[in-house]
């Protein structure tokens, strides 16, 4: 038989004698063995080639005589090149020459390799899939949630829902510690609740900790028995706001299947958001008086003016400010200016935007009210400023307020005018001796 007819075979194919002596190998063949037809061809044993076949040396019994085609055989395999090696192979003897026979072998390493590592991909990519799920999740319940602890809260109890974790607990900076409960879980951490009353005693801490064994019972004084780890979460905002959440463990189960990488990450999530959110409060509020600021207040003029048909602005300024900055210094000032931002703070409704937009000066958009209605705003406002009496330095400082209001009219005003009205109806009440309220009717 002329056996170059398997020379450009992919697979592996060697003939050998009832020795074991090859006699024909193709170029797959040397490729597989790293040997030359010099080195191979008349000289080399078959065995030589595998050094174990399913962990055991090749035994040429096995591989001569054959009669007829052998079935296919999966077989695990090592050779000098490859330690771990899988194949498919097939004996037959070679046609008018039954002393001679042909291996077919059928190299499967590379391929299992490629599956494993297909595997191995697809369970990460399983695991990103999952993590990002768990993340979308997450984000679209504190979507709308603006206060940076209920963002927290709801982190923690978004944690101990997907890790059937019954009890967490949350210290803000201020050393206050709040409990969030998962009641699915709750009957197997009761004892628990009640170790860590003290919890407001811990250090505080800037890096993730997962406490377990001696390094747990260092941690916390008089560590009960049923507490079998505790991971502590630092969530740091970099402003004024810092949280630590700490997940206690009851369950030795639960502490080995806990993912800990997964858990950093959502954390770090969590950092940025509530960074995001500090940003943005830096963006639109002043820090004084809380209230909205000027550039914020800008650019909703111009929203509520293409948005609202119906809209009044009012303006409104403290009398004698700088009378009160001359008696009692700029810290004096700073009492009076917080004081008439929280009274502001509560006439703030869904539509009504209230703004500070000037050193003592203040502006209102009030969207969908008649003037009437907003005269009655404005009058409220002015006698609750009045009323109050702001303690500063020993001495109690009165004040009272002037303001000016005017309504939109697109037909025959521009946004520019439209504030220059209010302005001027401010300016009104001022020449006429302060403490009232002008109206500058656009219509």
């Amino acid at each position: 038989m002329d056996f170059s007819v398997f020379d450009n075979s992919f697979d592996v194919i060697v003939v050998y004698d009832s020795n074991g002596i090859i006699r024909y190998g193709n170029s797959a063949f040397y490729l597989f063995t790293e040997l030359s037809p010099a080195r191979a061809i008349n000289k080399l044993d078959i065995a030589k080639v595998f050094s174990s076949i399913e962990g055991e040396p090749l035994k040429i019994a096995d591989f001569v005589n054959v009669k007829e085609v052998t079935p296919i055989k999966h077989v695990r395999f090592t050779t000098k090149n490859i330690e771990n090696g899988l194949a498919q192979y097939t004996l037959s003897p070679a046609p008018g020459n039954e002393e001679l026979q042909i291996l077919f072998l059928k190299d499967l390493t590379i391929e299992e390799d490629l599956h494993r590592k297909y595997r191995r991909e697809m369970v990460l990519k399983d695991k990103k899939i999952e993590e990002m799920d768990s993340l979308i999740e997450l984000l679209q319940n504190t979507r709308l949630v603006k206060e940076p602890v209920k963002i927290v809260e709801e982190f923690t109890r978004h944690l101990l829902k997907y890790f059937s974790i019954g009890i967490g607990f949350i210290k803000d900076s201020s050393g206050v510690v709040s409990t969030v409960i998962n009641s699915k879980q709750l009957y197997s951490d009761e004892n628990i609740q009640n170790a860590f009353q003290e919890i407001k005693g811990f250090k505080k801490t800037e890096n993730y900790l997962f406490l377990k064994g001696q390094d747990l019972h260092d941690f916390v004084n008089n560590c009960p028995s049923y507490l079998h780890g505790l991971v502590i979460i630092p969530i740091n905002s970099q402003g004024k706001e810092f949280f630590e959440v700490y997940l206690p463990f009851s369950s030795l189960e639960l502490l080995d299947t806990f993912d800990h990488e997964k858990v950093t990450t959502l954390a770090e999530q969590m950092k940025l958001l509530l960074q995001n959110m500090a940003l943005e409060k830096l963006s639109i509020f002043d820090d004084l008086t809380k209230l909205y600021n000027s550039r914020f207040f800008r650019e909703k003029l111009n929203e509520y003016t293409s948005k609202y048909e119906i809209l009044n602005l009012v303006l409104l300024d403290i009398d004698f400010f700088k009378k009160i900055n001359d008696n009692y210094g700029h810290l004096g000032g700073d009492a009076v200016l917080i004081q008439v931002g929280q009274i502001l703070k509560s006439y703030q409704e869904k539509e009504v935007l209230i703004s500070r937009v000037g050193g003592e000066e203040f502006a209102i958009l009030a969207p969908n009210q008649s003037l009437e209605e907003t005269l009655s705003l404005a009058s409220k406002i002015s006698e609750q400023v009045k009323q109050a009496q702001i303690p500063f330095d020993s001495k109690t400082i009165k004040l009272t307020m002037s303001f000016g209001i005017s309504n939109w009219n697109p037909e025959k005003y521009s946004v520019r005018d439209f504030y220059k009205k209010a302005d001027e109806a401010l300016y009104t009440s001022k020449t006429n001796g302060r403490d009232r309220i002008t109206i500058l009717n656009c219509a």
